[in-house]
Formats: structure tokens, C-alpha cells, sequence
């Protein structure tokens, strides 16, 4: 019930941007394709940063892995064993706009009302893909609100898409590294106020009271979908082509949020992450699974009701760590060299934001496809399909992980 109306609320509201004409004064009226060559141009109150070169990034995939890799388009496609990242940058804009009131777009917008492109994000949901930017969906919007003014500088962490729908996958991933692209910019220092999507949300807050940042200091687009700063800082995507992640977001996490702070209770270095609680990719056989971890003194975790220290911790000091793909492990980041992930997939959704964790930190991946006795004929719904584990064939997993562990200390 809760998703279909969520369909009908942005239905609407994509219907309301497209056809009620308001405001159209601030709609772009062009677009800048590069940051770099914007600042290049005098008069225009833009400086560009760079941070981090262009690279080619590699990812070994396992034969195996690749042969059942779903093949959705766009950003779920097959993986990417080689990826061109292009370089990562800040860009300060003076009178700069952030325009971002629906999960498919976030527009930042230069003082002389064109797109810039290269810190904006575009996204076709009928294609499942980035699109150009002068196909942002913002070109298309007859409605726009009036634009609140901060007399101050913003930093922008707004990056779309999942991170849009409060996702916390990709607020750790694609949002919250990109204070070390402000950082290494030599501009933290002066940032008065820091934008995201919803500051209710308690991952939110408490990631960046970690690193110093009160919630006094948080605009969100939840209340305020369109700004204009006097100073506005955006920085490239954290992921080039939202693929490969780079090891400096790695770096950053571990840095900032490790050790975490003491929480009150002791957790087996042996876990089980339950998905129970989710709208998919749950463990359908659920029980007879944590019967069998249980011979081996594995705990349950549901992770929604932890806190962020509580969350860090707990991956912190895992040495095994098994569960069905979801955002919760992108907590893996805080995990041990040498430690082990085993991976439960349905048919419809493998994909390998984990299997590059994992290369990425050191940590061992298996991995087991089960089956989806209902699976979903939508493309677009497959990926909550939920899984039955063959546990006969994850017996040999789990022992071999437990081996390759007995070593670490």
C-alpha cells in the first residue's frame, strides 16, 4: 500500500512540474557542460578545485559471478571490470542555486541561470540510466518555488537517486565522501551550512556529529527543495559513473568514522544480517538458515533499529559476516582486513556494488544465488524479489569462510 502511493505522490508531482506553469523564470536557461572551463571564463564568480586525477579503475570479477550478473540496463548492467573515472573536483559558484524537489534530478545552477552539468545529476527512469545533462528533467519543469536565500556558504551533499529516497547505501557511499573532496579543497573550514535530503533521518545526523558537524548546521531539500547560497559548493560524483567506487571514499569512512565509539553491548564476531524487516530480498526459509548459524555461534542483527555507533561497531569486529544483498552492507566499509562476506542473491538482482567492497577492503566475498519461488516479471520490481537458500550448498560457504578466519586476530 505504502509504495503505491508513493507512485501515485510522484506521479503527481511530475505531472504538477510538467503542466501547472509557475516561477518559469527559474528554470535554466542553458547549460554549462564543465565546471573547469566555467571558472576559466571571466566574470563568471565560479573557482574550480581540483582533487583527485583521472585514472582507469580495474575490478577483478570472478567468471562465475559475471555469467549470473543480471543484465539490467543502465546502472545495473553487467559489471564493469574497467572503468575510466574521471577526475574529482569542487566547484564554488557565488550566487549558486541547488534546485532538487523529485529523486531524479539535482540541478546546480550557475548566477547567470544555466545547468552545470558536471555536478548536477540527471537520471531516465523509463531507461534506468544517467542521461546528458541538457536532458535533466529540470528543462522539462513548468513549476518552480521561489528560491530561499542563505547568506552564507552551502556545501552540497545531495547526489540522487538512491540517496534521494533516504537510502543509506548511498548516503555513506555517494553523499558523505564528498566532505573529503571539500576537505582536501582547502574549503571544510568555510562552510556555514551543509545540504542534504532529510536531516530527520538519524544516519544522517549522527555520521556528522561524528565528524564535528551539529544538526544545526543542515539544510535539507525536505523543507527546502529550492536554494541560493552566496557561496555554493558541489563536487563531482563520488563514483565517476556511479559504478566503481574509488579507494579515497574508503579511506575517508575509515578515517572519520573508526574507532567508533563504545556502545554498551558485546556482538559475536560471527553475524547474520536479517532483512526481515524490509519490503524485499528476504530470506524466505529465514529460520532453518539461522538454525544452521547458530551450530556455528552466529547472532541476528536487524539493523533499523541500531544506531550509527551500534551499526559501525558491529561490522568493526566481524570476522564473518553473512547476509542477502542490501544497503546494510555497505557497513562492510568498517570491517577488518581478512575478514569474510558470503552474499545472498535471487536470481533477478546480482549485482557487484558488494563483490567491490569487498576487493576494494581486503575482505573475502563468496557468494550463493538461491531461488524466487514468485519472482517478479517487472524489470523494475525484480530487485525486491525475495530468496529461498539452498542450504546444502551454503553449508561448504560458510565452513570455508570460517576456516580462511581462524587465523585473524
Amino acid at each position: 500500500m505504502h509504495d503505491a502511493l508513493t507512485r501515485v505522490q510522484r506521479k503527481a508531482g511530475r505531472w504538477l512540474r510538467e503542466w501547472t506553469p509557475h516561477l518559469v523564470q527559474y528554470r535554466p536557461v542553458g547549460v554549462h557542460p564543465s565546471s573547469r572551463e566555467l571558472a576559466a571564463h571571466p566574470g563568471s564568480g565560479t573557482a574550480y578545485f581540483g582533487v583527485v586525477p583521472g585514472y582507469t579503475s580495474y575490478l577483478v570479477i570472478p567468471d562465475d559471478f559475471y555469467a549470473l550478473a543480471s543484465e539490467y540496463t543502465g546502472l545495473h548492467g553487467k559489471p564493469h571490470r574497467q572503468e575510466k573515472v574521471p577526475p574529482a573536483f569542487v566547484v564554488e559558484l557565488t550566487n549558486g542555486r541547488v534546485y532538487a524537489d523529485n529523486f531524479e534530478s539535482v540541478a546546480i545552477i550557475s548566477a547567470d541561470g544555466r545547468l552545470v552539468g558536471d555536478v548536477s545529476f540527471q537520471y531516465d527512469h523509463r531507461q534506468m540510466q544517467l542521461c546528458a545533462p541538457q536532458d535533466n528533467n529540470i528543462f522539462r519543469q513548468a513549476y518552480f518555488q521561489t528560491p530561499v536565500d542563505v547568506p552564507g556558504t552551502v556545501c552540497s551533499l545531495l547526489s540522487g537517486g538512491g540517496a534521494a529516497s533516504g537510502n543509506y547505501y548511498h548516503w555513506l557511499i555517494d553523499s558523505l565522501p564528498r566532505l573529503h573532496l571539500v576537505r582536501e579543497a582547502g574549503l571544510l573550514s568555510a562552510v556555514d551550512y551543509f545540504l542534504v535530503y532529510d536531516k530527520t533521518k538519524s544516519f544522517v545526523r549522527e555520521t556528522m556529529a561524528a565528524l564535528g558537524i551539529g544538526a544545526e548546521r543542515l539544510l535539507d531539500v525536505a523543507t527546502q527543495p529550492h536554494l541560493r547560497a552566496r557561496r555554493l559548493l558541489a563536487t563531482s560524483n563520488v563514483r565517476g559513473h556511479l559504478t566503481h567506487t574509488p579507494n579515497w571514499a574508503f579511506d575517508f569512512l575509515r578515517r572519520s568514522l573508526l574507532p567508533p565509539p563504545p556502545v554498551e553491548r558485546p556482538f559475536s564476531p560471527n553475524i547474520y544480517i536479517s532483512r526481515r524487516d524490509a519490503p524485499g530480498r528476504r530470506i524466505l526459509n529465514e529460520p532453518a538458515l539461522e538454525e544452521l548459524l547458530r551450530e556455528y555461534g552466529f547472532e541476528t542483527h536487524v539493523l533499523t533499529p541500531y544506531s550509527q555507533a551500534e551499526k559501525t561497531a558491529l561490522f568493526a569486529q566481524a570476522r564473518v559476516v553473512v547476509s542477502a544483498v542490501g544497503a546494510g552492507l555497505a557497513n562492510l566499509a568498517f570491517s577488518p582486513v581478512g575478514a569474510q562476506l558470503i552474499e545472498l542473491f535471487p536470481p533477478s538482482f546480482v549485482v557487484a556494488d558488494y563483490l567491490e567492497f569487498t576487493a576494494r577492503l581486503g575482505i573475502g566475498h563468496q557468494f550463493l544465488v538461491g531461488t524466487s519461488p514468485q519472482a517478479s516479471t517487472s524489470r523494475t520490481n525484480a530487485q525486491r524479489d525475495d530468496l529461498l537458500v539452498d542450504l546444502a550448498a551454503f553449508r561448504p560457504l560458510l565452513e570455508k569462510a570460517l576456516a580462511r578466519t581462524a587465523t585473524l586476530v
